[in-house]
């Protein structure tokens, strides 16, 4: 089983979180090429795909964006992975308690993960918080993370991360499994 891992990212959050998947999808057998999106060439050969891409404007990077619709194309049928990251992920967040929960209400999935789920074998999604730093979001930001009490720093959370990881290398285990059975010579009797 081979298996891509691609990621858009700006400031290397997104790219240790892909590099982490990686790590794990390959200790659960499988074999799994960390690239970044721009990077990546034909898709053939790989059995399975989770992209990543950090979100900017409430949107996926453009790279991520052209990758994750060139798999409709070359890899139709194979099951994709979805991550985004920013900063309120589905367990962590820049933000205190009170303001994660409400920004976790009013949180859209972007329009296009949306529109991937509806024409591709979108198996998962799922939101990690990453790394904000005080340069990566100019004045503005940093004006919105003081007004709303945030934190810069480090807010992945490496065990929901190793989880979620986990989860697809036990799918894409189970897919090789059953593609061995359907590709199996019949047993003669």
């Amino acid at each position: 089983m081979r298996v891509l891992v691609a990621h858009a990212s700006p400031h290397g959050s997104t790219a240790s979180i892909a590099r982490r998947i990686g790590a794990r999808i390959g200790r659960g057998g499988a074999v799994a090429d960390v690239r970044a999106a721009e990077g990546v060439g034909p898709l053939v050969g790989y059995d399975a795909v989770v992209i990543g891409s950090a979100i900017h404007g409430g949107a996926w990077l453009p790279a991520a964006a052209a990758l994750a619709a060139r798999c409709a194309i070359e890899l139709p049928g194979r099951p994709l992975w979805l991550f985004s990251v920013s900063s309120v992920g589905d367990t962590s967040s820049v933000f205190g308690p009170r303001i994660t929960q409400r920004m976790r209400r009013l949180r859209r999935e972007p329009k296009q993960v949306t529109a991937w789920r509806a024409a591709l074998p979108v198996v998962g999604h799922r939101n990690f918080a990453g790394v904000v730093q005080p340069t990566d979001w100019g004045r503005v930001g940093d004006l919105f993370i003081r007004l709303l009490r945030g934190r810069y720093g480090d807010h992945r959370d490496w065990a929901d991360v190793d989880a979620w990881a986990d989860g697809i290398a036990a799918a894409a285990h189970a897919g090789a499994a059953d593609a061995a059975m359907v590709s199996a010579p019949p047993v003669n009797r």
